[in-house]
């Protein structure tokens, strides 16, 4: 019989539990699979507890953190798209240079140096999207957990005859499948994907008892397609042999979410940017218990503007947080995201962007185990050192970046 790990007590001088208020000197209590037996004082733990040997953070004590939008297959793309016109001349930009992209070694090996780079700046677990599995390979390689939204367009259903069966046929052809990363079928955006298809991916998901994600509400552009056909996605869509008819119903972008069945399932879709989202969008997000994705620094770099999250909290819509890919970001730190966001609306407790980079982002993606410290959770532990965390540890994670963290309990 293999021997049992013994159970271990971790303190620091601030621990974070993030469904509860910090805990100045505190401490945690972790069986030998990581998962978490108490939290509390250090004193009291450590009286409860005395002959469990102790590790002593020398920072603040918080979950492993959960980013839920990342497209880590565009990250031998690094610093080769610029911004500033949107989304339409971002895509542009985009469709460039995957013409001219590395090879397919090249696009694995850069996805999966991402991934181990997220890993140590604390993340524990990814929602990634790719068109193709280079994503879902790293995540299994560098043992992250997650999501892996397997990104449909109306493309590939021309190109195959049904876009959902290929893409399975591209998963089942990997040797191995990552155990830690379960796959789903995620539909680009509403521009993007035809009325037919958006209906059977929401479907495959649903029966699948997963969320999906969708870019929706990120632009102008796609607000105007929505509602009247006009804007710049029509010539678009004429040029690649597309109706924007087809694809323009005369709805918000939720209420056309809604018309194709993607909020019927138990798990309610990843709401990737809803930069431009309306009172109707928040609204129809938050009663179908929606997660909205904050993605700042890609927002800020393709269009130049935040989504208006006041608005968003004030109507009670759940967030989490996201780095989008390197195509469209500078790293996947979401201390780096933390902080845009904190210094963007300085009246927003910083309590809010930490629970949306762990326990949101956990909530979003069907992962219960993580996000928070509390007895039954196996969310890993990270110890992080911001520049000064005497006074108000929360408000310290997010306005600066750490100087240093490190893992004491990978999840």
């Amino acid at each position: 019989m293999l021997a049992t790990a013994p159970h271990r007590l971790l303190s620091a001088p601030w621990v974070l539990p993030i469904g509860a208020p910090p805990l100045r000197e505190g401490a945690v209590v972790v069986d030998g699979d990581g998962v978490i037996v108490a939290v509390g004082p250090r004193a009291a733990l450590r009286a409860a507890h005395a002959a469990l040997p102790e590790t002593r953070g020398e920072g603040t004590l918080l979950p492993g953190l959960v980013n839920a939008h990342t497209h880590l297959e565009l990250s031998a793309l690094a610093g080769r798209v610029p911004g500033g016109g949107g989304v339409i001349a971002w895509t542009r930009a985009l469709a460039g240079q995957l013409r001219e992209a590395p090879d397919h070694d090249d696009v694995g090996a850069a996805a999966e140096t991402a991934a181990r780079n997220a890993k140590a700046l604390g993340t524990a677990a990814v929602g990634d999207v790719g068109n193709g599995t280079a994503g879902w390979r790293a995540l299994g390689a560098v043992g992250l957990q997650g999501l892996f939204f397997h990104e449909l367009v109306g493309s590939r259903e021309a190109r195959t005859g049904d876009a959902l069966a290929d893409a399975e046929r591209e998963r089942a052809a990997l040797p191995e499948r990552p155990a830690r990363v379960a796959a789903v079928p995620a539909p680009h955006a509403p521009y993007s994907v035809g009325p037919a298809l958006l209906q059977r991916i929401f479907a495959a998901a649903a029966a699948a008892g997963l969320p999906t994600s969708i870019h929706l509400a990120e632009d102008p552009d796609e607000l105007s397609l929505l509602r009247d056909g006009s804007g710049g996605w029509p010539d678009v869509l004429r040029a690649l042999g597309v109706s924007p008819e087809e694809r323009s119903p005369g709805l918000e972008p939720c209420a056309y979410v809604a018309s194709r069945g993607g909020f019927d399932g138990r798990h309610p879709p990843l709401l990737v940017h809803m930069v431009h989202a309306s009172a109707d969008d928040r609204r129809r997000a938050r009663e179908a218990g929606a997660t909205v994705v904050l993605c700042p620094r890609s927002n800020l770099h393709i269009g130049g503007r935040l989504p208006d999250v006041p608005a968003l909290l004030d109507d009670g819509v759940a967030l989490a947080l996201g780095t989008d890919s390197l195509a469209s970001a500078p790293d996947l730190s979401l201390w780096a995201e933390l902080s845009v966001l904190a210094h963007a609306f300085p009246a927003i407790p910083p309590r809010v962007w930490l629970h949306a980079a762990t326990a949101g982002g956990a909530r979003a993606l069907g992962l219960p185990a993580l996000g928070t410290l509390a007895p039954g959770s196996r969310p890993g532990l990270l110890d992080v050192l911001p520049a000064d965390a005497s006074a108000d540890p929360e408000r310290a994670l997010v306005t600066a970046p750490p100087l240093t963290l490190r893992w004491l309990v990978f999840a």
